[in-house]
């Protein structure tokens, strides 16, 4: 019984100590979901990233894209975007639900935007409209 007992603790801690990956913060305005989406993309962090989403099918393909294109950089090039500061050039409210971020990074330097729209888990970017003409 004792032994049981120990094992079933010992089981615990390693179980609770292997799970360090913490919830994505809810973003609660455009700017934060916008941000914490560019940050964790840079980051490599897909899966934070990944919170930050607009699900539906054609996000969901553009971000396996983007993902596919972070890890195909060589090692020095996703070093120089994890070091990369982000770069908040403008935010336009499109209406009270939609926003559309203008943003580009301190490595590259090319602009970039994405649209971030209102849910009720929080804004959420949707890429399908970073492919498409620009609002």
């Amino acid at each position: 019984m004792l032994k049981n007992l120990i094992l079933s603790i010992c089981l615990f801690i390693i179980v609770t100590s292997c799970n360090n990956s913490s919830p994505a913060e809810r973003a609660d305005n455009p700017l934060d979901g916008g941000r914490y989406f560019i940050e964790n993309y840079m980051q490599g962090d897909m899966k934070k990233a990944h919170e930050y989403l607009l699900l539906d099918a054609k996000n969901q393909a553009y971000f396996e894209q983007m993902t596919k294109a972070y890890f195909a950089l060589d090692k020095e090039g996703r070093t120089l975007l994890r070091q990369a500061s982000i770069q908040i050039n403008e935010v336009k409210t499109i209406n009270d639900q939609t926003a559309a971020i203008i943003y580009s990074n301190s490595h590259d330097k090319i602009q970039k935007w994405v649209k971030v729209v209102a849910s009720p888990n929080g804004w959420k970017v949707d890429l399908k409209y970073s492919y498409g003409p620009k609002l």
